[in-house]
């Protein structure tokens, strides 16, 4: 029983807790990028609708998959419903409000609700298919939210935003080693 309360802590650090943690670092990142576009009298739309390829999603699409994916996600072991978010937000505002609302579903999901790894949850671009949730998150969740993040991030950089690795990280909890 403690290996698997120990399997389902990490299982819930590296998707639900990981992907909260991101996401309140995008928050600044967009804070960054919103006070940059004041500064430099950048209009918020042009860096909304900015992609780095012209067949690449903009930074709007990007952002809105990046709050779309973890409430996909944390839907399938949450005991509320999801919040409507990544479909229309097409302001700074917008996306504030989603962030928040995401992170705080994200939130509610404790440890607990993923005690059953063997659940088979729908792929979301195909609700005929299914993976076990540890395979989902791990091939087709974590790496599709990270690439829009770091897309998201990359815009913002090409377009000028004063960002760096440690916005992208965040503050680390880290310790000091003998």
């Amino acid at each position: 029983m403690m290996a698997e309360n120990g399997w389902i802590q990490c299982f819930h650090r590296l998707t639900i807790a990981a992907m909260a943690a991101t996401l309140r670092n995008l928050r600044v990142i967009l804070a960054k990028a919103e006070e940059h576009a004041r500064q430099h009298r950048v209009d918020l739309t042009s860096l909304l609708t900015a992609n780095l390829y012209a067949d690449m999603f903009n930074l709007q699409q990007q952002l809105q998959y990046a709050c779309f994916l973890p409430v996909d996600f944390a839907q399938h072991f949450s005991s509320g419903p999801p919040p409507r978010v990544g479909y229309d937000e097409a302001t700074l505002p917008e996306f504030f409000a989603s962030i928040d609302s995401t992170i705080a579903y994200l939130e509610a999901v404790t440890p607990e609700r993923l005690a059953a790894p063997e659940r088979t949850v729908p792929v979301f671009f195909d609700a005929k298919q299914g993976m076990a949730a540890e395979d989902y998150a791990a091939s087709v969740i974590m790496p599709d939210f990270y690439f829009h993040v770091t897309v998201a991030y990359a815009i913002l950089r090409h377009k000028g935003v004063p960002l760096g690795k440690s916005d992208f990280l965040g503050e680390l909890q880290s310790v000091p080693i003998a």
